[in-house]
């Protein structure tokens, strides 16, 4: 393809590289051009380059002026290269669905379940990439997690640990009730792999979780975001982070789990309460059945009953005996 650029006294025509190999060329004109001393001209030139296609890492760029009468003075600088460094485009996106558990308060030895999955999608091209988990493990002096000795992520390598930023870790999760690495140790999961273009993978959180942290917080109720987060490494002299944005840097993805805390019930108002209730309705009950009547009948019939059980023996005795 030819270009053909116009502008006053100026005329540039250029020529891509067709098959990749040869170099592009633009040839500019300047028709009997007649420069003061400390003249400038400046030619700004820009190139186009499908997203697929390899650069290798650097494009090179060489300018050469020369006129017709080949008298230029000693101090002219005729030849320039320069290298021009470059960088592929990248964009891989992170997902994981929130997750939840509770316990009560004050139950200090009690576990349960969690599982979170972080999916990994890259779209542009293929390239080796490592997502790297932050998971929150230890709160004070209480492990998060049941064997945190043990706690792995699969397909993924336990690098270290990190202490968390702030000291004063109680009175800041009271404030925002969120559970992360600024107040929690948490340990670090690189997980390094070769990804296809529009291939995904899935890396799985899944263990136990401890309710022995919970107690030292102080909160009986409350709704806690213990948060782990995952972020991108890769050759950032190779590729650049695909971004709508200024910023041309990954996102760092937030994984959530809604913790909620509930009182431990107390049952003994509502002991005491039906107990008194019992009584009082018991009292009512045999007050009313007294003023009805109910006891004086009864004790009557009870006597009627006595004295006819007494007489019964007598007059059998006393019936004649016919000889």
């Amino acid at each position: 393809m030819i270009c053909v650029l116009l502008q006053g006294r100026i005329e540039c025509n250029s020529v891509d590289s067709e098959d990749g190999v040869t170099r592009g060329k633009t040839v500019c004109s300047i028709n009997k051009p007649i420069f003061k001393s400390n003249s400038t001209v400046i030619f700004i030139v820009s190139y186009g380059f499908n997203t697929n296609r390899d650069l290798s890492r650097k494009i090179e760029v060489t300018v050469n002026a020369s006129s017709d009468n080949e008298r230029h003075s000693p101090s002219s600088e005729v030849y320039k290269k320069q290298e021009i460094d470059v960088k592929y485009s990248v964009f891989v996106t992170i997902e994981s669905s929130p997750s939840y558990t509770n316990f009560t308060f004050g139950e200090n030895a009690v576990q349960k379940p969690l599982e979170q999955k972080i999916k990994v999608f890259n779209t542009i091209r293929p390239l080796n990439l490592t997502v790297v988990i932050k998971v929150p493990v230890r709160l004070g002096d209480k492990d998060i997690w049941m064997d945190t000795s043990s706690f792995q992520i699969p397909g993924c390598q336990s690098s270290r640990d990190e202490e968390p930023t702030v000291t004063d870790l109680v009175d800041k999760i009271k404030e925002k009730t969120i559970l992360d690495c600024t107040v929690a140790k948490c340990r670090v999961f690189r997980c390094s792999k070769f990804m296809e273009r529009n291939k995904d993978t899935t890396y799985t959180i899944s263990a136990n979780i401890s309710s022995g942290w919970i107690q030292q917080i102080g909160l009986s109720s409350a709704k806690f975001l213990l948060t782990s987060t995952a972020s991108l490494e890769y050759d950032e002299n190779q590729y650049i982070f695909f971004s709508t944005t200024s910023n041309s840097g990954p996102p760092v993805h937030q994984i959530e789990a809604e913790v909620e805390v509930f009182t431990k019930p107390d049952f003994t108002k509502e002991i005491i309460g039906g107990s008194l209730g019992g009584l009082a309705f018991l009292a009512l009950l045999t007050a009313g059945l007294y003023k009805a009547g109910f006891f004086k009948s009864k004790y009557s019939q009870m006597m009627n009953e006595n004295e006819g059980g007494e007489a019964g023996p007598g007059a059998e005795e006393a019936a004649p005996t016919n000889g």
